[in-house]
C-alpha cells in the first residue's frame, strides 16, 4: 500500500483510530455492483420489469488506513 501525507484528519476504517493531519495513512478502493433500471417512476410497467430493462453499475467506496494497519496487511 502506498502511503501519503493528510492534509485532513480523518477516522481509520480498519481500527477506528484517528489520523491526524501530517501523519501517513494509505487509501483502498473498493466497487460494489448494484442493478438498477432506467424506467421512470410514471411509464414503470404494472407487471414486474423484465430481466433486459436491468443493467448493472458500479458504485465506489474509499476506504481510509492508518499507517500500522496499512503496513499489517502486507499489500503493496
Amino acid at each position: 500500500m502506498k502511503f501519503k501525507k493528510t492534509r485532513l484528519e480523518r477516522t481509520c476504517s480498519n481500527c477506528e483510530g484517528t489520523i491526524k493531519k501530517g501523519d501517513l495513512y494509505g487509501q483502498k478502493s473498493k466497487s460494489i455492483p448494484m442493478m438498477q433500471t432506467s424506467w421512470s417512476i410514471d411509464r414503470r410497467p404494472q407487471e414486474e420489469i423484465p430481466d433486459w430493462a436491468w443493467e448493472k453499475v458500479y458504485i465506489s467506496k474509499t476506504a481510509d488506513w492508518c499507517k500500522p494497519c496499512g503496513e499489517k496487511e502486507g499489500v503493496r
